[in-house]
């Protein structure tokens, strides 16, 4: 089936790019194929990355590498991705994309590959402060810590302490964590003098000493202590990158003369000299005149905001060279203009020999000579458009990613350009293949880019991107139909254009006022009513608006489509609209809601044609099946956020002229098995049956739409997928992405995945055994280590990183809080009690201006004296005036009075504090100062308290309405000022906590001020419906108008966050009877189901009612809940016939638990047990399992009386087989065993019911097609037996009153070859347990007591010498082999607790399965092999049915022979038994 599904006739061509074959497409043949086996990615159900997410921007450490094998480490978002260079022109592999939960800030690969212990093993910190450590090869995360306590980490490098490794990190708050993986023990230094540590290099001669840069200072620190050794100095700007040059000698160009090497122009202060004008030996530079000779080096270099290089020389303590990186290097300044300098430049480092590479802000690469002073660049390359924040050389290639989104790697030595790999810096939000051009990709993203892929260019990959004019991040697109290279897009902004193939962008008028989520191009529809006169024309949709634009004049205004509608009367207009699709042939389209409705209108005439009402839940995506030939199609694909796929087969409803519109509560199928909502489909432009759906349940999902069988399952992605795409050139490549910010590109005949079930449990498995590897290399990095530092431990000298020390140069991490300012005049407490004697200068300062005031007064005449005698005794006494001079002056006198070692306070300290016994200004002053003081220093409630001693809370409180910085005690504190105040202040404080958050409180400010209906607007906009609607009662009345409105945004809110019962009881209260079962439908509980009919009945639609009650019912019967159907159908008297169902499902369900459990014998047959007398009370007659003795029916015998029991008679069984057919005539694959039986009582019940012999035929192939779907043998063994519990005599229950001739039925053929094969594997299952092969072995029965049946034909019996029939009598071989096994356990003196353990779980393990009667002895065994042999010998239609058979089921005759293997090597046979049997099988073989 799949070898039909995902081939074609289209020819495609495969290559491989990097590591691993992922695009059909041609490429230069000067492309080198790639076909290499490495450890990075597992084949099987894992696709291939095709864009890798992007490394972050602004750090220098995002991206590491080793050259020693080549390996490339960036830290790409949530992500940690690890690449391997090619030295030649092709794209780097993808080892390993290893996903993070929080996202990646540095990555740092061990050094050394060829260490033991660390060579695989990569250190990584989140944005969150913890550090992990993990395992390149497998993923595993190996240790972590979370010493930084939250902080941002800066730096992170691999060093050296006691000869043991360590992960060295650095944090903003300079907190450097030394972590020793191998104890798994941590040390922590902090730094007080370091501000803001940015980056961190350990040194390569010496890997227990590191470079850590903290603001414009470089620091060398050791690793064990903590002790700073050196400082350097000399940048004016933060530093940005530090790289060590490991190069031999000195980075510095001894065979050329220094004048040959000028050194780079720039720019002096005055902008019109060069800052060296004298170069080379006779400058006066003093650095160009020291000798190289001295300098031993190690050296570094290191780069700031400010663009300034510095190469420095450990040994010497000093920078030797002193270069400026140009703002640009290949333009020119009138080009360019002034350079402008302002913000943080990014200038990344790294060294190629003894060469330093830097990049410029305008992306390009220099390559720079240096020498002792100065040094000239040359331009390697601008392959870069924007800024580049990473360097790293590996090889002769230099590698560098920017602001661009894009990894470019470029030979040093050829000058050639060797790859350019784009990257996702976000998440792709949008895909579509040109239909003209199909080796042209489009790609949106949340990055406000266009990436147009061109998988035939002359480079792999070649993108072409779209970024200016485009306002938001990309939503959706489409490609012109006719008009070649013409793109359609829309964004998060509200934007609708269209981009051309070279990149011009021509945007739309602005409409939409949000988010743009579907955009589609298709003809003019209607144009007498949209008066347009376009033939083709750009459809968009958003603000649940679905809007026409010309594309012929993108300014004009577009025409909203939805009120040209023609609905009719008795239709409402569609709300909260979610998706809009036109059909292939543009004849019909699609409308989705909210609600799971479905909408099919005529573009010619906008009069509505079907309404589909099978789904409850929002329109995710609606998707027209393309036509397989020339005639148009009507299937049309329906994705929502329920977890299934609606399949609609539209043509016999739209091909016609309806006389009325059409509801269709029924999709003609049903895809079930994803587990969360679809949001994407795509159907194969290679084969029109097969669908693809994307899920959030992380997978993706291919579909034969014809038969709804589950064909693959892609789960390769670790969260949500979005979007799923066929390629256009070749059947067996698809393309999807997720939330990852990856593009992965998969081939389904790769895939051993069905099922979204199965994929997420191999997907459990993995991190299972990640975890495990993570255990186990945690261990073996614990064993290794400890066996390679054995001898180290007994050197003398050696020490612990654990070592309790204490650290010198550095203090450990102390916890420090906010003191409490208890005084309300800080700065008065603070001048008045830092100095001794202060109050002493205090009084005498006092006393020698109350004296001069007094000789003042005495000098003025009499007449004045009395005058303003009392205002200069006040003044004398309250009002002092003074001077900084006159205080320095009394302080210089009475200098005695200060106490030794004191110094003399300042005159301004003085001064302060003797306004306190000044005038009332000077005391408003001191307020002043005071309440500045508080604020200061973050206690602003003093503050508040101060204002209103000091009267000024007036302009305060307006101040700090200005500021938001109102609280309640300022609002409160209002009204003494004035009310009109108050009412201001209350208004500003509501806005001030709406922007914090708090609308509750905010609203009761508001209706404290009398604004109440701004107060219930406020609460409705934030969704506090319940407050609303309190005050709308209490402070209003009761406005029937003001409450709806407070109940539908309520129920719109609790629709929206899923609470979908309680809003349609909100419905319910304001009359909206229709509306509230619809909302209730769309829950999938069968009890909300049932509701929701009731309320359809209310409200009068019939048709709605009957299909909602026939889901409750269909729900209740897949969960098993069969007492409440009898209540439910008292409600549902139309549904009556659904008792056939139940007691079908009903009475399946009870017996295949009966046989599977561990209290009855296993049989199949059902009796009618005699009736008992319990006192005076007698029982009814019940079905139960019964043994041998008594007399058996079969099930289909007993069900034939139970419908009778409940009125249904066979003169009823045409009416009701046609009412069943056209009720459940969904076709759809069982997902879990529950839906298995319920679909198979669906199958039995039609087949009792069958009028003809075909239609038997027909039910009885889905009924065991079903079975075989499930791919277990456990339910087909299940199913035949309940059909034939007694072999072959129960033929005449199964096939009725129809003639049976041998050979003319192949679904009777069907049943019996899964009759025999499902046995044969159930036998064959179970001899896999050791412990069975040991009881056969034991010969319990005795092998010369038994001997083969007579009848080699007959399968059904295997007598022995007494007539006992050991092999099929399941009660007592299962009793034989329980009781041999316990006297087996129970034979040794000691029978502890362990014993019993054995025992018991043999014995579990042998009952689980015990409906398969497992042979006693080998000979019995043999025996039934040779029996089931002759079976598949004599049969005639064995070649016609075998195939449908062991799609699922596995080939019998390859079991006859593995076990026939088996026997032989484990049963104790003699040679010629088995030989006899392998050839009887290899002659049915052939």
């Amino acid at each position: 089936m799949e070898d039909e599904v995902f081939s074609g006739s289209t020819k495609s061509v495969d290559c491989d790019i990097g590591s691993h074959t992922c695009l059909a497409f041609r490429l230069s043949d000067k492309l080198k194929l790639l076909n290499q086996e490495e450890w990075y990615f597992e084949t099987e159900d894992f696709g291939n990355i095709l864009f890798p997410p992007s490394p972050n921007w602004f750090l220098s450490g995002a991206v590491d590498s080793r050259e020693e094998d080549a390996i490339l480490v960036t830290a790409s978002f949530k992500n940690i991705v690890v690449y391997q260079l090619l030295q030649d022109v092709s794209l780097p592999k993808i080892l390993r994309l290893v996903p993070y939960q929080e996202k990646v800030q540095l990555v740092s690969i061990y050094p050394d590959a060829s260490h033991a212990v660390y060579g695989m093993t990569v250190g990584s910190c989140s944005d969150s402060g913890s550090v992990r450590l993990i395992n390149m090869e497998s993923g595993a995360n190996v240790w972590r810590h979370s010493e930084h306590q939250g902080s941002l980490v800066t730096g992170l490098s691999w060093g050296i302490v006691g000869e043991e490794p360590v992960l060295v990190s650095v944090d903003e708050k300079s907190r450097m964590v030394v972590c020793q993986p191998r104890h798994q023990v941590a040390k922590v230094h902090k730094f007080p003098n370091v501000t803001e540590a940015a980056c961190l290099e350990t040194n390569p001669s010496d890997r227990s000493q590191a470079l850590l840069a903290g603001g414009k200072m470089i620091h060398l620190v050791d690793l064990k202590d903590g002790n700073v050794l050196m400082q350097f100095q000399g940048h004016n700007s933060d530093i940005y990158c530090i790289k060590w040059f490991q190069g031999k000698g000195s980075p510095f160009s001894s065979d050329t003369q220094e004048n040959d090497h000028p050194p780079v122009s720039q720019e002096s202060k005055n902008g019109n000299e060069s800052a060296n004008d004298v170069k080379g030996p006779d400058s006066d530079n003093w650095r160009i005149k020291t000798q190289s000779s001295n300098m031993e080096g190690p050296f570094f270099a290191s780069s700031d905001h400010g663009r300034q290089v510095f190469i420095w020389d450990l040994s010497a303590k000093r920078y030797v060279t002193e270069v400026s990186v140009p703002l640009s290097a290949s333009y020119t300044k009138k080009f360019y203009g002034k350079e402008k300098t302002t913000g943080k430049q990014h200038i990344s480092l790294s060294w190629y020999k003894s060469d330093l590479m830097s990049t410029t802000p305008k992306g390009e690469l220099l390559m720079w000579k240096l020498w002792p002073g100065g040094g000239r660049y040359t331009v390697i390359h601008h392959l870069h458009m924007r800024a580049i924040y990473n360097l790293t050389v590996i090889g002769n290639i230099a590698v560098s990613c920017g602001q661009d989104r894009f990894l470019q790697g470029y030979h040093v030595v050829s000058s050639s350009h060797m790859f350019q790999y784009p990257i996702l810096g976000a998440c792709a939000t949008s895909l579509a293949f040109c239909p003209h051009d199909v080796n042209r990709l489009a790609i949106g993203s949340q990055e406000n880019i266009i990436r147009l892929i061109n998988f035939e260019g002359k480079v792999p990959l070649q993108t072409q991107v779209v970024w200016q004019n485009i306002k938001g991040k990309i939503m959706s697109m489409s490609w012109h139909p006719e008009h070649e290279g013409k793109l359609l897009f829309g964004t998060a902004s509200g934007q609708v254009g269209w981009v051309d193939i070279s990149g011009r962008v021509t945007s739309c008028a602005y409409y939409h006022q949000k988010s743009v989520y579907k955009v589609e191009w298709a003809p003019l529809v209607c144009p007498e009513k949209t008066d347009l006169s376009d033939t083709w024309c750009a459809y968009s949709f958003g603000d649940r608006e679905i809007v026409i634009r010309s594309s012929s004049n993108a300014m004009t205004d577009p025409v909203q489509l939805l009120p040209l509608l023609s609905e009719p009367a008795n239709y409402k207009a569609l709300k909260d609209v979610t998706e809009f699709s036109f059909s292939c042939d543009y004849k019909y389209f699609a409308v989705g809601a909210n609600d799971g409705q479905v909408r099919v209108y005529s573009a010619a005439d906008l009069k509505l044609c079907v309404s589909l009402h099978a789904l409850r839940k929002a329109i995710q995506h609606i998707l027209w099946q393309p036509p397989a030939n020339s005639s148009s199609s009507y299937v049309v694909a329906v994705g929502s956020s329920e977890s299934r796929v609606c399949i609609f087969d539209l043509s016999a409803h739209c091909e016609r002229a309806p006389c009325e519109v059409e509801i269709l509560t029924q999709a003609t199928r049903e895809l079930c098995g994803h587990e969360s909502r679809v949001v994407w489909l795509a159907w194969s432009p290679h084969n029109p049956d097969v669908l693809a759906s994307a899920s959030y349940d992380h997978t993706v999902q291919l579909w034969n739409a014809n038969t709804g069988q589950a064909l693959v399952n892609y789960g390769g992605h670790t969260s949500r997928v979005f979007r799923v795409e066929f390629s256009p050139s070749d059947p067996d490549l698809m393309f999807s992405f997720g939330e990852e910010n990856s593009l992965h590109s998969w081939r389904p005949s790769q895939l051993t995945s069905k099922t979204p079930g199965e994929s997420l449990a191999k997907g459990k498995d993995r991190v299972k055994k990640t975890k495990e590897q993570a255990e186990t290399g945690d261990q073996t990095y614990k064993d290794v280590a400890a066996s390679n530092s054995v001898e180290k431990k007994s050197k003398p000298g050696v020490a612990s990183i654990s070592s309790e020390k204490p650290i010198s140069g550095s203090t450990m991490v102390a916890s420090t809080k906010r003191g409490i300012y208890k005084s309300f005049f800080p700065k008065l407490h603070s001048a008045c009690s830092k100095k001794k004697s202060f109050f002493h200068l205090i009084v005498v300062n006092l006393l020698n201006s109350v004296k001069n005031n007094n000789e003042e007064a005495k000098a003025k005449g009499k007449e004045i004296e009395e005058e303003l005698s009392d205002e200069l005794e006040e003044s004398s006494n309250d009002q002092v005036e003074l001077d900084t001079e006159n205080i320095e002056n009394v302080c210089k006198q009475f200098d005695f009075l200060l106490e030794k070692d004191t110094e003399m306070p300042e005159a301004e300290e003085l001064l302060y504090a003797l306004r306190l016994y000044g005038k009332p200004v000077e005391m408003d002053e001191i307020l002043t100062a005071e309440i500045s003081e508080h604020i200061k220093r973050g206690s602003s409630v003093q503050g508040d308290l101060m204002h209103c001693w000091r009267g000024s809370l007036n302009e305060h409180i307006l101040s700090a309405a200005r500021q938001k910085q109102l609280n309640p005690f300022l609002v409160s504190s209002a009204p003494q000022v004035s009310i009109k105040l108050w009412e201001f202040a209350s208004e500003a404080y509501a806005e001030q906590l709406i922007e914090e958050g708090d609308f509750i409180s905010a609203a009761t400010y508001l209706v404290n001020i009398n604004k109440v209906e701004e107060a219930i607007e406020l609460l409705m906009k934030n969704r506090c419906f319940r407050e609303a609607m309190a005050i709308a009662k209490c402070r209003r009345g009761y406005s029937e108008e003001l409450v709806k409105k407070i109940t539908l945004g309520w129920a719109a809110s609790t629709i929206f966050e899923g609470a979908f019962d309680f809003a349609a009881s909100l419905q319910i209260s304001i009359g909206q009877i229709e509306e509230a079962a619809a909302t209730m439908a769309r829950r999938n509980d069968h009890g909300s189901l049932f509701v929701a009919s009731l309320l359809y009945k209310h409200a009068e639609k019939k048709d709605f009612a009957k299909s909602i009650g026939l889901l409750s019912l269909k729900e209740a019967c897949i969960k098993q809940d069969h007492d409440k159907i009898d209540r439910y159908l008292a409600f549902l008297p139309e549904l009556e016939w659904f008792h056939i169902i139940s007691c079908c499902h009903q009475n399946l369900v009870k017996l295949v638990k009966e046989v599977t459990s561990d209290e009855q014998p296993p049989t199949y047959c059902i009796v009618k047990s005699q009736v008992v007398n319990k006192g005076n009370t007698e029982t009814e007659e019940e079905s139960v399992i019964v043994s041998d003795a008594e007399e058996k029916y079969p099930f289909l015998q007993h069900l034939t009386v139970e419908l009778i029991n409940y009125g249904f008679k066979d003169e009823s069984y045409p009416h009701l087989y046609e009412t069943i057919t056209s009720s459940l005539a969904a076709q759809q694959m069982p997902t879990s065993v529950k839906q298995l039986w319920f679909l198979v009582a669906i199958a039995l019940c039609e087949l009792l019911m069958s009028s003809t012999q075909e239609l038997w035929e027909l039910h009885l192939t889905e009924m065991l097609n079903y079975a075989l779907s499930w791919g277990k043998v456990d339910q087909a063994y299940h199913l035949t037996r309940i059909l034939l519990p007694r072999g072959l005599t129960d033929l005449s229950t199964v096939l009725k009153n129809f003639e049976y001739q041998e050979g003319s039925s192949k679904a009777l053929s069907l049943l019996l070859h899964i009759y025999h094969v499902s046995e044969l594997g159930l036998l064959h299952s179970e001899l896999q347990c050791e412990e069975a092969w040991n009881v056969i072995q034991q010969n319990l029965v005795g092998e010369e007591n038994v001997k083969p049946s007579e009848n080699p034909g007959d399968i059904s019996s295997c007598e022995t010498e007494n007539g006992s029939t050991s092999v099929y009598d399941s009660e007592k071989q299962e009793n034989t082999v329980l009781k041999a096994v316990i006297k087996e356990a129970e034979k040794g003196e000691h029978f502890d607790c362990a014993i019993q353990a054995d025992k018991e779980k043999l014995k579990r393990k042998l009952t689980d399965i015990k409906f398969l009667s497992l042979p006693g002895t080998t000979t019995e065994l043999l025996s039934k092999l040779h029996s089931l042999c002759d079976f598949f010998m004599t049969d005639k239609d064995s070649h016609d049915v075998m195939k449908r058979v062991t799609e699922v089921l596995s080939n019998p005759k390859e079991l006859l022979l593995q076990i026939s293997l088996d026997l032989k090597e484990k049963g104790n046979l003699k040679d010629k038994d088995v030989q006899d049997l392998i050839f009887k099988i290899s002659s049915l073989k052939s």
